[in-house]
């Protein structure tokens, strides 16, 4: 298998670092491994006795490791993959193949985002930092009967650290190259005897990865800063409050493409493209892709603003109850003042985009003790939220393409675009334990949803704006639409205790996401509406702590129907505007392993593997991508059955190992961290256009440095990407299309994509107090 060769070297590494520390590790003993404790199922409780399929890590494993988002983290973590295109909006989850991409807010995420116990409304805000984090939780599978909201595929549950009354506070700073700088922290203690807070803070910025020819200097730079507040309450024995509110600010120049495979039979570099480039004085010389060189005559501009508060109360009620209520609401505004869409260097059109959605939440719910025959968790939901998205695109002078009929565009041809939304959401939902025997467990789950959603589309032209411009921008006064429905979801599960430290156990689930309107340009006669997504899902598993605590293992077999899924593209036949449809079912199984050993004290080494085998089952009239002759059920579609969906490797797996030793009579302790991952080949495109495949990739990161055994300061080196692998995590037909020559009346047939992160390299160094 590709990276075999690299895995043996991260081994050989460690080897060698354990072996210079021999007097050290003469010390050394066993050592348990301490076991998570999440709250997968709403309640506080060992991820070892939790019956799905979910893989968390804990902040200290994030300080230690120096991973700083949820990007980075899904490397380590089976079946999950996050991807980012040309705005901060454009963030897209895959859990076992399946995610929803923001590029289209009327359709909702398939994998839902959670942050201490609330739905944040977009993908977006996880792409800032991962800062005094408690738990990351990773949950794969439906989660529609406890959280319910948007998650067919599964969840990201992220917890913040808790205030308490110790007094005590850390700080970090980073630097490392493209010039790359960052500032951290946290403050917390007690404030009085019933009044704890916590103040998190976090700044970073660095340079662009990629060389732009046409301003001669790096593109796609990035910055932001953020600060989280908590208030921890507690007025009587039986009360706590939580009290958070947070604010992010993400500013970057998101994102230049690179084009891809230019020179193909099927690339954009026809004769006719290149002449007709070379006449309006803007010649092409992006002809070698995957160099980290790209060629666009706009540097984007994308700010992004993540905010909410919220406040929880877990109130002890008489028999060991708990009644808990979560008030909250929450912000994320997205504005592109300046949209790099095409990569080329000609002035094509020059765009604008703003997104603000805003969501009010209440989540009331009571639960049983948890130590009894029979334990239940109860509550509703209630939801509402506002999406108000506008776009304005403006010809520039070098649209030269000429249509059919010899009409020519305008500079300041004007196309935009009004949207707003306005959803309604309830909820009722519980869940039942019942112990059959001390080692055999019945759990039974169910929700009944209702959304209603009203909406007002607008598109149009301004006045002034060529025939040309008519024929080709979207001109659609649809005016009022809306929606409602409702479902019930529900999870069954059998758990048993094999032995000691040893359980199995069979899920089954459903999972479900509201229908929805297309909030991006569409013409006239397009279908805007699409309706619900569902999932229904088979999993077996087993969850392990063996050789007296050190080795913990946990694996899964699974098999997913997924119907209906929503999917929005960029329309393939004009380059703008996009179509939104449901497509079709597919089918998707596997099987996911997690594994974690400490063979001694100082030596802790983690793993993941998975398969998926995923392919359509009933999509037999897909949108075709350019080249493709037609071969559907409808005239001009194609047949996706028994074909893989993107974004659907079959391997993934990852390997890291942490060692830590006291150098013996100094007082201080070294470390060192290695880790390699690999994901094999896949396509990034929903047509399966073949210039959209990426390679298999295998990354490799180290980190190394020392620190007292009071643990008061650490330093470290560290390097990702160590090997500089350069691969695409997104793609898609190259934006703009309909206004670019390829000669005559032929539009252009561009293809695009964006990088991953290369090699990157600094020093950390934290202090604590």
């Amino acid at each position: 298998m590709p990276g075999r060769n690299l895995a043996r070297t991260l081994l050989a590494s460690t080897a060698l670092a354990m072996a210079a520390a021999t007097p050290a590790m003469a010390q050394g003993d066993v050592a348990e491994i301490e076991t998570l404790i999440v709250t997968a199922n709403k309640r506080a409780e060992n991820i070892q006795d939790v019956p799905m399929s979910v893989t968390a890590v804990s902040g200290d494993f994030l300080e230690k490791t120096g991973i700083g988002n949820v990007t980075e983290l899904s490397r380590f973590i089976p079946s999950v993959s996050i991807s980012q295109s040309n705005n901060n909006r454009n963030t897209t989850i895959f859990i076992r193949g399946i995610g929803t991409s923001g590029t289209n807010p009327g359709i909702e995420g398939s994998v839902g985002v959670f942050i201490d116990g609330v739905y944040i409304l977009a993908a977006g805000p996880i792409q800032g930092n991962l800062q005094d984090i408690s738990t990351v939780e990773v949950l794969r599978g439906p989660q529609g009967t406890l959280y319910g909201r948007n998650t067919p595929v599964g969840a990201i549950n992220i917890t913040s650290r808790e205030p308490s009354q110790k007094a005590e506070g850390m700080l970090t700073a980073r630097v490392g190259n493209y010039e790359d700088r960052a500032l951290s922290g946290y403050v917390g203690g007690g404030i009085s005897e019933t009044l704890a807070g916590r103040l998190s803070f976090w700044a970073s910025g660095r340079d662009g990865y990629e060389h732009n020819l046409f301003t001669g200097k790096d593109v796609n730079g990035t910055k932001q800063y953020g600060l989280r507040g908590r208030l921890k309450w507690t007025p009587t024995d039986n009360i706590t409050g939580n009290f958070i509110g947070y604010y992010a600010n993400i500013d970057s120049q998101c994102c230049t493409p690179e084009t891809l495979a230019p020179s193909t039979a099927t690339g954009i570099a026809t004769a006719g493209f290149l002449a007709a480039a070379n006449a309006v004085g803007r010649p092409f010389r992006n002809f070698d892709d995957r160099d980290r060189v790209v060629d666009d005559d706009v540097v984007g501009d994308n700010v992004t603003d993540i905010y909410g508060v919220s406040a929880t109360f877990d109130i002890d009620l008489p028999g060991g109850h708990t009644l808990t209520s979560i008030t909250a609401f929450n912000g994320y505004e997205d504005k592109i003042k300046s949209l790099a869409a095409d990569g080329l260097p000609q002035e094509t059109a020059r765009g604008a985009q703003r997104l603000r959605r805003e969501g009010y939440s209440e989540e009331l719910r009571i639960a049983s003790p948890a130590d009894q025959r029979l334990s239940y968790l109860a509550g509703v939901y209630l939801f509402s939220e506002t999406i108000t998205h506008a776009t304005r695109t403006t010809l520039g002078q070098h649209a030269n393409r000429v249509l059919p009929n010899g009409l020519r565009f305008s500079p300041g041809d004007t196309s935009t675009f009004y949207y707003t939304q306005d959803t309604k959401s309830w909820a009722l939902f519980g869940q039942a334990t019942f112990n059959v025997t001390d080692s055999f467990r019945l759990v039974g789950g169910l929700r009944y949803s209702y959304d209603k959603k009203n909406g007002f589309i607008d598109a149009d032209v301004l006045a002034g704006s060529s025939t040309a411009a008519r024929a080709v921008f979207s001109v659609n006064h649809l005016g009022k639409v809306r929606r409602s429905e409702d479902k019930i979801t529900w999870s069954a599960t059998a758990q048993y205790d094999v032995a000691p430290g040893i359980m199995v156990y069979a899920l089954a689930a459903t999972g479900y996401k509201t229908g929805g309107f297309n909030a991006r340009t569409a013409a006239v006669g397009v279908p805007v509406e699409f309706d619900a997504e569902n999932s229904q899902t088979l999993e077996l598993g087993i969850k392990s702590m063996l050789l007296g605590n050190r080795l913990v293992l946990n694996a899964d077999i699974y098999r997913m129907k997924l119907t209906d899924f929503q999917d929005s593209i960029l329309n393939p036949l004009t380059g703008s505007g996009f179509i939104v449809a449901n497509a079709g079912d597919r089918r998707v199984q596997g099987f996911e392993a997690d594994a974690e050993f400490r063979p001694i004290r100082e030596l802790t080494i983690k793993g993941s593997l998975g398969y998926m085998d995923a392919e359509f089952t009933d999509y037999t009239a897909g949108q075709c991508y350019p080249g493709r002759p037609a071969n559907g059920t409808q005239p001009g579609t194609c047949n996706f059955n028994g074909l893989t969906p993107s974004h659907s490797p079959k391997w993934t797996w990852s390997l890291a190992a942490q060692y830590q030793a006291p150098l013996a009579g100094t007082g201080l302790e070294v470390f060192l961290n290695g880790d390699i991952s690999y994901t094999s080949g896949k396509m990034l495109e929903p047509l399966l256009d073949p210039r959209g495949f990426q390679d298999s990739v295998t990354l490799v990161g180290l980190r190394a440095g020392v620190a007292p055994e009071n643990g008061k300061w650490r330093v470290s080196a560290y390097a990702k990407n160590l090997f500089d692998r350069t691969y695409i995590l997104q793609s898609t037909l190259q934006p703009l299309n309909a206004f670019i020559s390829a000669g005559g009346s032929a539009q252009a047939q561009g293809f695009v994509g964006w990088y991953a992160p290369p090699r990157t390299y600094g020093v950390e160094a934290t202090v604590r107090f």
